[in-house]
């Protein structure tokens, strides 16, 4: 096992995809102990025939049709409208757009890449540097895998068998926090002079007016989706595909999107649901195979003889979830971490709700954290800003994430509160 491990670190090292990297692993493995390879094809098979991963398309597909038919810059001008005005203005604009934007997508990738040109594009337009755009660009995206509906969720219900509607519920206020803490140190760095943030004129009582009837529609669809999961009329599945009727019909409606956009906007669902289903399909067969070698309780053990305070354990899993998460991509590290961590959840009575939203929070972050970074690629992209200019920018903005983590990691009412109110 320490040397499957190793050849883990090294494939990762050497840029092979993780899915693929996962799967020779799981694969040696099985031979070596000469086990059937017809478990190798139940285990993918299984892994992704779920009904509640069916929502993982219908999100994507969500997103695709917002980026293209208007739905993404209706939302963006009614944030500018609301907050434009305030000191670091077009940044909490940024932050509070992403938070909007997460309520329909649940995807940190389609918020970098459907909202980063609109936002970076207008941040510069206003006086703000390329860097700083890009760079709180790529930190909001955070956002989008907390606020429900979310894939990682939905991922993390498909492992645990935990209610799907209760992790929706317990990452609304979590989602909140984070979206907060943001807004609250960007305008510590405004008003400070650390950012050069340029005051944009208070938008007339008309013209908020406008962007709130422009986008009205756009804001009734999250509102909707989320009551309907919570007050347990849809399911996450159904929710999902109610997004996709809702912003197809807002497409239309808005004449910004044409038949041509059609294919275009398959494919790219397609690419983006096959990237996530092989990492499922992988990243499963592999927690098989640590499950199998008892890791999950060795690694109960090994933590317990560093230290029984249930502060440090926290500690330690926070610190375990950021390393995870500069090296794997959310999806991946939830699927290798989470049977780990619910044996110390359980063991430490932690609500299996708090730690969903809690762990996908921690390993989020890594969108945002060299190496992989997925967010910061493709906001580096878009505003063509090196990587590491990009990274040394971002630095300051960890802080606010860290500060929120911590606030969800050992106050499980933020998480737990909504769920157990819908409860009753």
């Amino acid at each position: 096992m320490a040397v499957m491990w190793v050849v883990f670190i090294l494939g990762i090292l050497a840029k092979i995809p993780v899915a693929f990297v996962l799967l020779i692993l799981s694969i040696t493995y099985i031979l070596s102990e000469a086990m059937p390879m017809t478990v190798v094809a139940q285990r993918l098979a299984s892994s992704v025939s779920g009904y509640t991963l069916i929502a993982v398309p219908l999100c994507i597909l969500a997103g695709e049709i917002m980026n293209t038919g208007g739905i993404t810059k209706r939302l963006f001008g009614l944030a500018m409208a609301i907050g434009g005005h305030i000191r670091g203005g077009l940044a909490h604009v940024n932050v509070l757009a992403s938070m909007i934007f997460a309520g329909i997508s649940g995807s940190s990738s389609a918020d970098a890449a459907g909202l980063g040109r609109i936002e970076i594009q207008a941040m510069m337009d206003e006086g703000y540097d390329r860097e700083f755009s890009a760079a709180i660009t790529g930190i909001s995206s955070v956002i989008g895998p907390i606020i429900p509906p979310s894939i990682h969720l939905v991922l993390y219900s498909g492992i645990t068998d935990v209610s799907v509607a209760k992790l929706f519920a317990g990452g609304l206020i979590p989602g909140v926090i984070v979206g907060l803490s943001l807004m609250a140190f960007i305008y510590f760095r405004a008003v400070t002079g650390k950012e050069h943030c340029p005051v944009r004129p208070r938008e007339s009582a008309s013209g908020i007016w406008k962007a709130f009837k422009d986008s009205l529609f756009p804001m009734l669809a999250p509102v909707l989706i989320l009551s309907g999961i919570l007050l347990g009329i849809v399911t996450a599945t159904e929710a999902a595909a109610l997004a996709v009727v809702c912003c197809t019909i807002l497409a239309i409606a808005y004449r910004e999107i044409r038949l041509s956009d059609v294919p275009r906007i398959l494919q790219n669902t397609l690419v983006s649901t096959g990237v996530v289903m092989l990492i499922l399909a992988a990243g499963q067969l592999f927690a098989w195979v640590i499950t199998v070698e008892r890791l999950p309780e060795l690694f109960v053990e090994f933590v317990y003889s560093i230290t029984r305070n249930r502060v440090a354990i926290i500690l330690l899993l926070d610190a375990i979830m950021l390393l995870t998460g500069c090296f794997l991509p959310a999806t991946s590290g939830l699927l290798i971490l989470t049977p780990i961590m619910v044996h110390i959840a359980k063991d430490l009575n932690i609500d299996l709700v708090h730690l969903g939203v809690w762990a996908i929070f921690g390993l989020t972050i890594g969108v945002v954290t060299p190496p992989v970074g997925a967010s910061l690629y493709i906001v580096s992209d878009i505003a063509k800003v090196p990587m590491e200019r990009l990274i040394k920018r971002s630095l300051p903005y960890y802080i606010p994430l860290i500060v929120a983590l911590l606030l969800v990691s050992f106050i499980p009412a933020l998480s737990t509160f909504l769920p157990n109110l819908l409860a009753k």
